[in-house]
């Protein structure tokens, strides 16, 4: 009990520092929701999307707008606390290095939701669409947290490499497509009131778990990279 207590205690430090930083600098939140948002008015423009077509491409556009956005914020995050030298003073502290890998999915999870949830009400209004619903919110959490979890991994594993900006995509894109397709399935389904496939549900938890697993399984070979 005492072991929770304490590893929880370090993630809240963790966590509440990365935040009071953010509300300091301002710098992921602005750049994910000005390129999201900038995605969503080209996109919107374009294509000359109505009412009667975004119900068809409005679930696509939205998850699109929402993983570019979270790849560039996560990895300005990691490049910040890199440069800084924040990571490095983590792993010489006498705490578990899994702990440091889970409270940046965490703190990144954050900064996934209240941009997802910010461009959500953009598209809204673009695209005169409703779908402050409880469904859609908890499609909203759980592939959020997907998300967070790949972008974590990614940005950790080529922050030191020099063409960081190009491997981090190059992975992240492939990695998060059955993400992508299972919920951008959902929202469209969501959006024209249909039955929804309860399996793209199942695929989405049991992804969220197996990257959680895997991203803690290889942290230390994140580190030493």
């Amino acid at each position: 009990m005492k072991n929770i207590l304490k590893v929880l205690k370090i993630i809240y430090v963790i966590l509440k520092k990365d935040l009071l930083q953010e509300i300091k600098s301002k710098e992921i939140i602005i750049s994910m929701l000005s390129y999201s948002v900038l995605v969503l008015v080209v996109v919107a423009t374009t294509l000359k999307i109505n009412p009667n077509n975004s119900l068809i491409i409005f679930g696509t556009i939205y998850w699109i707008s929402v993983s570019f956005s979270i790849l560039l914020g996560i990895n300005k995050s990691i490049s910040k606390e890199m440069d800084n030298k924040g990571i490095e003073l983590l792993i010489l502290a006498p705490i578990d290095q899994e702990i440091i890998i889970v409270s940046k999915i965490i703190s990144n999870f954050f900064f996934t939701l209240l941009s997802s949830f910010i461009i959500l009400f953009s598209s809204n209004i673009l695209f005169n669409n409703n779908l402050l619903n409880y469904k859609f919110i908890i499609l909203v959490i759980i592939s959020a947290l997907g998300f967070s979890i790949v972008g974590t991994i990614t940005s950790f594993l080529f922050s030191k490499s020099r063409g960081k900006e190009i491997l981090s995509p190059l992975l992240f894109i492939p990695l998060v497509t059955p993400l992508l397709m299972a919920s951008s399935s959902l929202t469209n389904q969501i959006l024209n009131n249909e039955i929804q496939n309860q399996s793209w549900y199942g695929l989405i938890l049991g992804y969220d778990l197996l990257f959680f697993i895997l991203g803690i399984s290889i942290s230390n070979f994140i580190y030493k990279e």
